[in-house]
């Protein structure tokens, strides 16, 4: 595919949700610890049917949250590709402090080990986030997936402070620049309000997200997941922020 082909952003719908999550695996294959945790099994049949479902459910629930796709048109047909997703977040309030207020966990993770090590994961990975939502005063952040009120409004959503939670680019398609385009739509919403940005970023997506215009506040989150689980895989991510222009 020539890197000439056109990139639009849109909002997703539900029935583009399983052609999202098999772009969410793919990209993250199994270089990505937290997602392999977090969306267990993702790349066999039932796992991505399993993270679909979530995905659906995340998407239905949360009215502070913007889903959106990156397409392009492909084959002979023309056709609309699904190539990226991504989902920022206006968050009014710290996340929850504990996985079980998120997630049904004994259905996403019968095995009690994945379980406790999962939930030990996600202790560790919203401190950076909480720590950065309250010291917005009240005003608010603006990440991956989070969106706040303002006067402003993006396809007719009142926004607020802003966290982008989910960035994914098929790794079929990259260099078009789809995740660029993703990152950029919730930068500039962002900047219409007068927000900060955040995100949780893999050291892959770093350089993406630094020439976006962030910068990193932490080079690697701590995940403190004890002795017990010593010899499991833990996410290496970088927590990073831009302010607004």
């Amino acid at each position: 595919m020539s890197p000439a082909n056109k990139v639009d952003v849109v909002l997703l719908s539900d029935r583009d949700i399983p052609t999202c999550f098999e772009v969410l695996s793919e990209s993250f294959g199994h270089d990505a610890p937290f997602v392999d945790n977090y969306f267990p099994n993702h790349d066999t049949p039932s796992g991505r049917a399993k993270g679909s479902e979530r995905l659906l459910l995340w998407k239905q629930n949360s009215s502070n949250s913007i889903f959106l796709k990156a397409v392009t048109r492909t084959g002979p047909g023309d056709q609309e590709c699904i190539i990226g997703l991504a989902t920022w977040t206006l968050m009014r309030e710290p996340p929850p402090a504990e996985l079980d207020m998120a997630e049904n966990v004994e259905d996403v993770w019968p095995d009690k080990d994945d379980r406790e090590f999962m939930t030990r994961l996600w202790r560790s990975y919203v401190v950076p986030r909480t720590q950065a939502i309250k010291d917005s005063n009240g005003k608010g952040v603006y990440g991956k997936v989070e969106v706040h009120k303002s006067r402003t409004t993006r396809y007719g959503l009142l926004m607020s402070w802003v966290v982008l939670e989910l960035l994914a680019v098929h790794p079929n398609y990259q260099r078009l620049g789809a995740g660029a385009a993703l990152v950029k739509w919730g930068i500039e919403s962002a900047d219409e309000q007068g927000l900060k940005a955040f995100v949780e970023g893999t050291p892959i997506g770093r350089r993406l997200y630094e020439k976006c215009g962030m910068r990193a506040e932490i080079e690697e989150i701590k995940f403190d997941v004890g002795e017990e689980f010593a010899e499991r895989r833990k996410p290496k991510l970088v927590f990073l922020s831009r302010e607004p222009n």
